[in-house]
């Protein structure tokens, strides 16, 4: 029986409740994952650098077992149509496991027609919406770092 392998990818600009369930699914579906950090050529607000530390240190602190995760990071490929393969062939994934793309936005069918090629399966996770304390020291309700950053758009505040 083939080994079960799940594929998380982006930005973690900043990494949130969100992105820790989806580890958690993640690991509690599959023998192994790769955490993608999409974008890796920007810093809008965290480096590469730092999102990759954040990500290693919240797992730690989870006690996520090491060997059971891999984070790579991920130039955006020119054109950016060939992002399914290019993400393949970055993180070095296989056909020797079973392939679970994780995935809370829709994507276009022609990204889910060649990852299905590629020899994945796409698994949809509804957004859980999580409380995020704002740099005005209040609670928002939101469900994505978009919103995060919407949030210190509007009180002037860089994330940090």
């Amino acid at each position: 029986m083939k080994e079960r392998l799940g594929l998380i990818l982006g930005r973690f600009q900043p990494l949130h409740p969100g992105h820790l369930y989806l580890f958690n699914l993640a690991f509690g579906e599959n023998n192994k994952i790769i955490i993608c950090i999409g974008s890796a050529q920007l810093s809008e607000p965290f480096s590469i650098r730092e999102r990759h530390q954040r990500i290693q240190k919240q797992l730690e602190i989870l006690g996520y077992d090491r060997e059971r995760y891999r984070i790579v990071d991920l130039v955006d490929p020119k054109p950016m149509d060939i992002w399914p393969s290019y993400v393949k062939e970055i993180c070095g994934i296989t056909n020797e496991t079973k392939n679970f793309f994780y995935r809370s936005d829709k994507l276009p069918k022609r990204y889910e027609r060649e990852l299905a090629r590629l020899g994945f399966r796409i698994r949809y996770v509804e957004r859980k919406p999580f409380y995020y304390r704002g740099p005005d020291g209040f609670y928002y309700q939101i469900s994505s770092a978009s919103e995060i950053k919407e949030i210190h758009r509007k009180l002037g505040k860089e994330i940090g």
